[in-house]
């Protein structure tokens, strides 16, 4: 799929999953928008690399007033808002950015915040940058993609709020926003269907993904993982202008969660 003077946001653009998307719509044609709380100039330096305009925004998706700042940026540059990639989070985003060594110091890390001992104020942070962040983007960004007449929309959601998927012990707030996060696609999608917008709102859930601490890990452990490209052919199937999917969640290989549930392995 080949694009051109069409734009895309990409959150959480500074690393891992993020930085992938923006590099994988890189090459697509699309220019790209890189939204974070750290730093970009890597992933701008790789999407201008490949002939694309990029800019770059510092943003806490979890403020609403510094998406709004976010998207009017973007439009005083590109007029214009084609996609939009949230991909913001984590199952600690908010509360930690300290990266753990290992695997072992990853589940002592996430035992801190299983149900009896997560804080409220923690529960509440991760919740709001999974789920609430994710809402700002679209609440801010969805009149200008009916105004244009089109858009997509897709939600990085994750297995964690799948249900009766296993999870790692700690997970309470992550797996519950996701979770919200995959039915408040599911609706959305059959709210515009409703008024007859051509807006697609839609979901990917790229599975086990190495990301920075991965790199620490031995080969055994990573031979785990994905590599965060490993989901550009399920994204740019889900953006083919020819799809006309909506309101679905898809796994990294475009097998759909619902399709997966009715697996006769799932039963």
């Amino acid at each position: 799929m080949k694009t051109s003077g069409k734009v895309a946001i990409v959150t959480g653009a500074s690393m891992g999953i993020g930085r992938a998307i923006a590099i994988i719509l890189a090459d697509a044609g699309y220019d790209i928008v890189c939204a974070d709380v750290a730093a970009l100039d890597e992933t701008t330096e790789a999407v201008r690399s490949r002939g694309r305009q990029a800019l770059a925004v510092a943003t806490d998706i979890s403020d609403a007033q510094a998406v709004a700042q976010m998207v009017e940026q973007t439009m005083n540059l590109f007029g214009r808002i084609d996609v939009l990639i949230n991909n913001a989070g984590g199952p600690l985003a908010g509360v930690r950015t300290i990266m753990p060594n290992s695997q072992e110091e990853f589940f002592d890390v996430m035992s801190q915040y299983v149900f009896e001992n997560v804080t409220e104020t923690d529960f509440a942070t991760i919740f709001s940058v999974n789920f609430y962040g994710h809402v700002n983007c679209i609440k801010t960004v969805l009149p200008i993609m009916k105004e244009q007449g089109s858009g997509n929309i897709i939600n990085i959601t994750s297995k964690a709020g799948m249900m009766k998927y296993g999870v790692v012990p700690g997970m309470i707030a992550y797996g519950s926003a996701k979770a919200a996060l995959t039915r408040f696609t599911e609706v959305l999608a059959f709210e515009l269907i409703c008024s007859g917008s051509p807006v697609r709102i839609n979901a990917l859930s790229p599975g086990m993904v190495a990301v920075s601490y991965h790199e620490k890990l031995s080969d055994e452990e990573k031979a785990m993982f994905r590599k965060p490209e490993d989901i550009g052919m399920s994204l740019l199937k889900i953006l083919d202008e020819a799809n006309l999917a909506t309101g679905e969640t898809f796994t990294e290989d475009y097998t759909t969660w619902h399709e997966e549930l009715s697996s006769p392995t799932r039963q």
